[in-house]
C-alpha cells in the first residue's frame, strides 16, 4: 500500500468547485497555509512594517478569494506555491500604486490570523533572501509542521494521551536533542516508554502533516514530490 495516497481533492480543483461551501473550505485551508510565510516574505522581503503587512495578507487572501486569482493556476508552469507568491506581489504592487491597503469585504470574514506571533517568528528566521522561492518554500513547510504539531497535540489530548505528545514535544521539537533517558527522567516515565511513546507520535503526526500538505498544494504530482522531499521514500512511512 502507498505510503501517500491520492485520495482527495486538491485544493486547486476545490477551489474551482461550484459547490460554495467546499470552495470556502478551500480557501480557508489556503490562507491556513499560507497567511504565516506570506506575512514573513512581506516584512523582510518587501521590507513593510507591521500593520501594512498585516493588511496585504488580509487584503490579498480576502481579494483573491473574490476575484478568483488562484483559479488561473497553470500547474505545468510552476508549482503552487511560485504562482500564490507571484499573485501576492502583484497584489502589493497594484495596492501601492493604487496608495493604500484596504480590506476587502464581499460576504467573506476577516481572517483570524496570529499576527503578534508571526511578528515575534521574525527574531528566530534565517532571513536569506538570495534565492526568494527557496525562502517562501522554507516558511511554508515551516508553517505546514507547527500546524501539524497542533493538530497532534489537540488529537492526543482528546484521547486522553497528552503524555504521549509531552514526550514528542520534549524529545522531538526540542532545540537541546535530549536523550531518551533524560526525557525518561524528566517525565517521571521509563526509557522503553518514551521509545513507545515517540513511535507512537511519530507515526501519528506524519499523518497530520500529510493531511495539512494535502490541504495547500495543488495537484497529486505536487503532493507526492512535497510528501518524499519530507519523508523520503513513500515506503519509508
Amino acid at each position: 500500500m502507498a505510503a501517500f495516497p491520492v485520495t482527495h481533492a486538491s485544493v486547486f480543483e476545490r477551489i474551482r468547485s461550484g459547490d460554495a461551501q467546499v470552495r470556502h473550505a478551500a480557501w480557508g485551508d489556503l490562507a491556513a497555509g499560507y497567511w504565516r510565510p506570506s506575512y514573513h516574505y512581506l516584512r523582510l522581503h518587501w521590507r513593510l512594517n507591521p500593520d501594512e503587512a498585516e493588511d496585504i495578507v488580509q487584503g490579498f487572501f480576502t481579494t483573491a478569494f473574490e476575484k478568483s486569482y488562484l483559479e488561473k493556476y497553470d500547474p505545468t508552469k510552476a508549482r503552487f506555491r511560485t504562482f500564490l507568491r507571484t499573485c501576492l506581489d502583484r497584489y502589493l504592487q497594484n495596492q501601492r500604486k493604487a496608495e493604500h491597503a484596504q480590506k476587502r469585504g464581499g460576504g467573506v470574514e476577516t481572517l483570524s490570523l496570529d499576527f503578534p506571533g508571526a511578528e515575534r517568528d521574525l527574531d528566530r528566521l534565517s532571513a536569506d533572501l538570495s534565492d526568494l522561492d527557496r525562502f517562501f518554500h522554507v516558511e511554508t513547510v515551516r508553517a505546514l509542521l507547527t500546524a501539524a504539531a497542533d493538530d497532534l497535540r489537540a488529537a492526543l489530548h482528546s484521547e486522553g494521551r497528552d503524555e504521549v505528545y509531552r514526550t514528542f514535544a520534549r524529545h522531538d521539537l526540542a532545540e537541546d536533542e535530549p536523550s531518551y533517558a533524560a526525557v525518561a527522567q524528566e517525565l517521571g516515565i521509563t526509557p522503553s516508554q518514551v521509545t513507545n511513546h515517540l513511535h507512537a507520535a511519530r507515526k501519528r503526526f506524519r499523518q497530520c502533516v500529510l493531511t495539512r500538505l494535502r490541504h495547500v498544494v495543488a495537484t497529486d504530482e505536487e503532493f507526492l514530490e512535497e510528501a518524499r522531499a519530507l519523508f523520503g521514500h513513500e515506503g519509508a512511512l
